[in-house]
């Protein structure tokens, strides 16, 4: 049976993330290791699937999430966008379950060299306003299948506090289906406390 829109039969993946700590654009998610299952369907350029990310909060003790992605690469170009409905899990009290996000990034690679820009945005970040997260930075090729990288970030959000964030770090991919990471965030806002400070963290990403 052919599939709709033109799209070929799916391919079915599943990715599993653990990371030292958890974080999510540059601030700690969690007091410990974070661990993010992921599963989806592959239609060619598009996307369509689940995860969810343990988080410590006094709110909630996770975030699952339901996404769909299309992705277009036109040589060195990359462009892949986003659209996520993202779910608290396990709510400690009464609060706003349920937000949207969009999100786009934009790749493009001058042989070694390569530049990258991800935007983030929430209409509506759980129960406070507006959310946008931007971020840039290169990459560099070391070696085959390693890669050095640097991003700056900035989160601009309605009800909560403005910060900008860098992390610098190296990639190795071992194979085809297994990628370790270890990078360093830090943020300018380390005086709000424990979620805003520079931390060491380490992670692996197998793909199945």
């Amino acid at each position: 049976m052919p599939m709709p829109f033109g799209l070929p039969p799916p391919v079915p993946a599943f990715e599993l993330f653990v990371a030292s700590h958890g974080m999510t654009q540059g601030l700690s998610q969690s007091n410990g290791p974070q661990i993010i299952p992921r599963a989806y369907l592959q239609f060619g350029h598009v996307q369509v699937g689940a995860f969810w990310r343990n988080i410590d909060s006094p709110v909630a003790n996770g975030i699952g999430v339901l996404f769909g992605r299309v992705s277009e690469k036109r040589g060195p170009t990359q462009l892949d966008i986003a659209l996520l409905y993202r779910t608290r899990t396990g709510a400690h009290r009464p609060t706003v379950l349920h937000a949207w996000e969009v999100d786009a990034t934009f790749r493009h690679s001058f042989g070694r060299l390569g530049v990258r820009l991800n935007a983030e945005y929430a209409p509506r970040e759980f129960e406070l306003g507006p959310s946008l997260f931007v971020e840039i930075g290169p990459s560099f090729r070391l070696a085959k299948d390693t890669n050095l990288f640097a991003n700056l970030g900035r989160r601009e959000r309605s009800g909560a506090p403005e910060y900008t964030a860098i992390n610098i770090g190296i990639s190795r991919a071992v194979g085809r289906k297994l990628v370790l990471d270890g990078r360093y965030y830090a943020t300018d806002q380390s005086e709000l406390g424990p979620r805003y400070h520079g931390r060491l963290v380490f992670s692996a990403r197998l793909s199945l």
